[in-house]
């Protein structure tokens, strides 16, 4: 309801609650009246009173509508006073009756219904003043005279200043309250579009606080969830689709940098549009074609509400629907990844709050890229370390099979042996070829490769008894779990001995530089150096010479031979 109506209601309900009182009034005091005008008034003027007291009666209880109580109340009072002219004249009472009628007419419509009623009580007062002294029409109470023309003019005078000055005192009241109430209306009104105004604006920010709300919440949702991708190109086709479900953007794209940082390259998608933009291997130049490009150069996020009127925008074909734009730099520690691209297919789809909620994902995502990148390169250096690591590991095992010789034994419980036969059983011999797990021909027997590294070092025959015992799942299973514990062992064996070896051979060098580092003179230090070097190899011989290679003189007649040298010489001699 607006305010108006309010002010009416309020005005309403003001005259219904007078007109109330006023009729309750007008029953207690017109019964105070009525009672001793029947002991005292001519028979027609009881049964006139008691009419009209009947009908305040009628009005005051019946459910009838206020204009018409009111009405007919302003009519019973002027009633009374035309009755009490007709029987007293100007002597009675019955001006102030007249004058009742006045103020409530006023009251209870108008100043100019006020007036109305002052000009037919002149009228009445003037004709009956008229008839009673002319003779006309007399008086039914003859105990009261009717007077003269002066006393007649003078209680008109009277009636009327009093009525002027009653009337125009309710007008200016009236006129005060019209004012007030257009005032209030106008006020009302003002402050009824402000607050129409205000819940417009409360509206819009709590429904812009509750997208943001929701794009925050889809923020955490979409970077928990690429989080956990170490692929790469998984982690990009993921987001592009989390972003196009928790969003809405019917085409969401990633762009990454090629090698030379010249290409933004479109490395995921989520649209068909986008798909066919994979087979082709969209790219756009850094700097130059698209707002892709541009923020690719600029690193500043860039949106087309309008990409009919925005000069930057790349018309793309595989994407007719879009009319809005949104790209945003994926940057991770201060270094440009790739771009985000989001169109719409709505116009000014995008604000500026857009933004700042998209940049907190962009850098999720970047860090996200990174990390991927970063795990892949480890991987890639660990699978280089293993792959090293095993080619080494397969050469020394190559050396130690070619050095050593052949190695058997053979298990029968409770015994152990070695076998000294150097001839290879043919179930092992294929199990080593082929590196599988191999089922012998008499159903008894099982070979299981031994691997380290890839490489088959050996193998493990294992045979049953009885033919009636096959072999089961779990049998093999566990056969190849030895296997594998057996190729472990074997491997840290060889580390330990190779270490043991370096270990003894660093542990050489120390005690040889030791002794060198004793002596004094050169030609001691080169004696001892080749001493040292002949025992340290064993039966070698060290010969050691300072020479000018050039011209083949001997500056440094220096020169030293081990012991063993100095004896092969003299048993050459």
């Amino acid at each position: 309801m607006n305010r108006q109506g309010s002010i009416e209601i309020t005005y309403t309900r003001w005259r219904a609650s007078f007109l109330r009182s006023t009729l309750i009034a007008a029953c207690i005091f017109g019964l105070a009246t009525l009672i001793p005008a029947l002991f005292t008034s001519a028979p027609v003027y009881q049964a006139v009173y008691l009419i009209l007291y009947l009908t305040v009666l009628a009005i005051t209880f019946l459910r009838i509508n206020d204009d018409v109580r009111a009405g007919t109340l302003v009519a019973l009072i002027f009633a009374v006073g035309v009755a009490g002219i007709t029987e007293t004249g100007i002597r009675g009472d019955a001006r102030l009756f007249v004058l009742g009628a006045i103020v409530l007419a006023s009251l209870f419509f108008s100043w100019r219904a006020g007036w109305a009623v002052f000009i037919l009580g002149i009228v009445l007062y003037a004709l009956m003043g008229w008839l009673i002294l002319t003779g006309r029409f007399a008086i039914t109470n003859k105990r009261v005279e009717i007077g003269n023309l002066e006393i007649w003019i003078t209680n008109i005078a009277s009636m009327t200043m009093l009525s002027v000055l009653i009337i125009n005192g309710i007008r200016l009241t009236q006129t005060e309250y019209e004012n007030s109430r257009s005032q209030a209306y106008n006020f009302f009104s003002d402050l009824t579009a402000e607050r129409s105004k205000l819940e417009e604006r409360i509206l819009e920010r709590t429904r812009i606080l509750d997208k943001r709300t929701s794009q925050l919440q889809a923020v955490a949702e979409v970077g928990k969830s690429i989080a956990s991708y170490r692929n790469l190109a998984e982690l990009l086709q993921r987001a592009t689709h989390l972003i196009h479900e928790k969003f809405g953007y019917y085409h969401v794209g990633i762009f990454l940098l090629d090698e030379r940082r010249e290409f933004a390259v479109l490395a995921a998608a989520n649209s068909e549009g986008g798909r066919r933009m994979l087979e082709k291997k969209h790219a756009l130049k850094v700097g130059e074609t698209g707002i892709v490009g541009y923020v690719a150069e600029s690193l500043r996020a860039r949106i087309a509400l309008d990409v009919g009127a925005d000069a930057v925008f790349f018309n793309n074909p595989d994407l007719p629907n879009t009319r809005s734009e949104m790209a945003l730099p994926l940057v991770a520690s201060g270094q440009l990844l790739g771009i985000l691209d989001v169109q719409s297919a709505e116009a000014r789809a995008f604000v500026e709050d857009d933004i700042a909620t998209l940049q907190i994902l962009a850098e999720q995502m970047a860090v996200a890229i990174r990390n991927a990148n970063l795990f892949d390169e480890t991987e890639k250096a660990l699978e280089t370390a293993r792959s090293t690591y095993g080619q080494m590991s397969r050469e020394a095992w190559s050396r130690m099979l070619r050095s050593r010789a052949r190695v058997n034994f053979l298990a029968t419980p409770p015994h152990t042996a070695q076998i000294q036969d150097d001839k290879v059983e043919p179930i092992i011999a294929k199990a080593v070829e082929t590196g599988d797990l191999i089922l012998g021909e008499d159903g008894l027997s099982i070979s299981v490769p031994v691997k380290i590294r890839g490489q088959v070092i050996g193998a493990i025959r294992l045979k049953k008894a009885d033919i009636a015992e096959a072999w089961t799942q779990d049998e093999t299973n566990l056969a190849i779990s030895l296997a594998d514990q057996l190729s472990g062992a074997l491997e840290s064996a060889r580390l330990y001995g190779e270490s043991q070896q370096r270990a003894a051979r660093e542990s050489l060098v120390s005690d040889i530089s030791a002794r060198i580092s004793a002596s004094a003179s050169r030609d001691a230090i080169v004696r001892e150096t080749v001493q040292e070097l002949g025992q340290a190899f064993g039966n070698t011989a060290v010969t050691f010479q300072l020479l000018n290679k050039p011209n083949g003189r001997d500056p440094f007649p220096v020169q030293g031979r081990s012991a063993a040298d100095a004896d092969r010489d003299g048993a050459e001699g």
